[in-house]
């Protein structure tokens, strides 16, 4: 199976996966009236069923017949059609996740009513405690001498000693129902956050998917606009586009955190994350392939350390001692000897410690920090499957650089318009943090120049 193949055999596993996760298999009556077309978000969740049903009907359909036609020797008429169904295929593709988008929509309203409805009984809650505390306190306040006084009798006295117990246990019992609340609160923001994380991925990647679409189109009316329909000059012309796809897949990318990858091999990792998170290719690729970084200062930093080697700073170590517990837990969980294994020196003009692990350079606690229960292993693990996740390992180092940029993006979002400032602005967060804005239009410019020429070879090997 060649790279080609399985990637497209890698998305529709994917595509399957992720569109069964919101629509359920259900079988319904052969319905004319439906069709896989523009989806309404105000239609009934079973007329949204039924569209997805036939959307999938539709990308099974075109599959068979790439399948078909790539069986058959390539030819200008074959290839046109093998062009003409995979575009209508993502075009059935991209309306079946306009079908989840809105399904994802939906569920995220209801996260947000339900949020609201906790919120007033809290509120509520919030009330009651302070009453009943304020009942506690003033039978709590009576001494002594005030019932001796008190022209009640003893009697009377104790009645109100019971009614004392009674708001006691109601106290207890309204804290407890608060203390539910709560939970179930920040149970359903985390879900709802994760419910946004996906609807946004799901957006971003129907954006990667019309533009490969676009590519596809304008490649179709080249070839039909350049051979005239004569089968020696597309020959001449496929024979001349083969050799530049042979070359774009061969062609050597230097990774920012040590090693070397051919750019199909280094496109097919990423292309995971792509699909999973929505983050294209090309930026990413552009983040992991800064050959000369900062000046130089980051490729000559990398990889010429180990956590404990010697160092003039606070912790007399190139890793910080806030970074080594999560450093060394890492190590153990992954069976690595952390004595041996490299990380990265300390920059002079970015600070005193290095520390930086593997091809992606995630510091330990941004990777993992098992105290706080944070970072991106976790979320790295459920895209790959790889458990533990390791950012030392190619496949989920890059994923957890698009994880990372998808969040890094949702901020420069709301700040740019532009595709590429967004970019710009995300790949200055990447390595800067909260001082993104220093390096604005160093660091980040190149990684969004970068960007730009990669995309160019993307498209190119996305054209065939």
């Amino acid at each position: 199976m060649n790279l080609s193949t399985s990637l497209k055999t890698k998305k529709t596993i994917f595509l399957g996966l992720l569109f069964l996760t919101f629509f359920p298999v259900v079988s319904f009556a052969e319905d004319t009236s439906i069709s896989c077309d523009t989806v309404n978000e105000n239609e009934r969740p079973e007329v949204l069923d039924k569209k997805f049903l036939k959307c999938q009907e539709e990308i099974l359909a075109h599959q068979q017949l790439i399948q078909e036609k790539e069986k058959e020797s390539a030819s200008l008429q074959r290839d046109l059609k093998l062009i003409t169904a995979k575009v209508e295929k993502t075009k059935s593709e991209i309306k079946a996740r306009n079908i989840a988008i809105v399904n994802i929509e939906r569920e995220i309203d209801k996260k947000n009513q339900n949020i609201e409805e906790m919120n007033v009984k809290m509120d509520d809650i919030r009330t009651s405690t302070a009453e009943l505390i304020r009942e506690t306190e003033d039978l709590e306040s009576i001494t002594l001498p005030e019932v001796i006084l008190d022209n009640r009798n003893i009697s009377e006295f104790f009645n109100d000693l019971a009614s004392f117990e009674s708001v006691e246990a109601s106290l207890k019992e309204t804290l407890n129902k608060y203390k539910d609340i709560q939970k179930s609160e920040e149970e359903a923001k985390k879900d709802l956050a994760g419910k946004k994380e996906k609807e946004r991925g799901l957006k971003s990647l129907q954006e990667i998917e019309k533009r490969k679409t676009e590519l596809a189109e304008a490649e179709k009316a080249r070839i039909l606009k350049e051979t005239k329909g004569e089968e020696i000059k597309y020959k001449a012309m496929l024979a001349e586009k083969q050799a530049l796809v042979n070359k774009i897949k061969n062609m050597m990318l230097k990774l920012t955190g040590g090693g070397e990858l051919k750019f199909a091999e280094a496109l097919r990792l990423v292309r995971v994350a792509e699909q999973a998170i929505g983050v294209r290719a090309a930026f990413v690729l552009s983040i992991l392939t800064q050959e000369s970084g900062m000046d130089g200062a980051i490729g000559a930093n990398l990889g010429k350390c180990f956590y404990n080697t010697p160092w003039n700073n606070k912790s007399g170590t190139v890793m910080s001692d806030t970074q080594k517990p999560a450093y060394l837990a890492l190590l153990s969980e992954i069976g690595k000897n952390p004595n041996t294994t490299p990380v990265s020196c300390p920059i002079s003009k970015d600070g005193q410690y290095g520390g930086a692990m593997g091809p992606s350079q995630f510091m330990p606690k941004t990777w993992w920090d098992g105290a706080a229960g944070t970072g991106y292993k976790k979320r790295v693990e459920k895209v790959t499957g790889n458990v533990p996740a390791s950012p030392f390992n190619n496949l989920d180092a890059f994923t957890a650089t698009a994880l990372y940029l998808s969040d890094a993006l949702e901020g420069c979002e709301k700040t740019y318009t532009s595709k590429y400032n967004q970019e710009k602005c995300a790949a200055a967060k990447y390595y800067a943090g909260a001082n993104w804005k220093k390096h604005l239009n160093g660091y980040g410019a190149k990684v969004a120049n970068r960007a730009v020429e990669l995309q160019k070879d993307i498209d190119v090997l996305d054209s065939q």
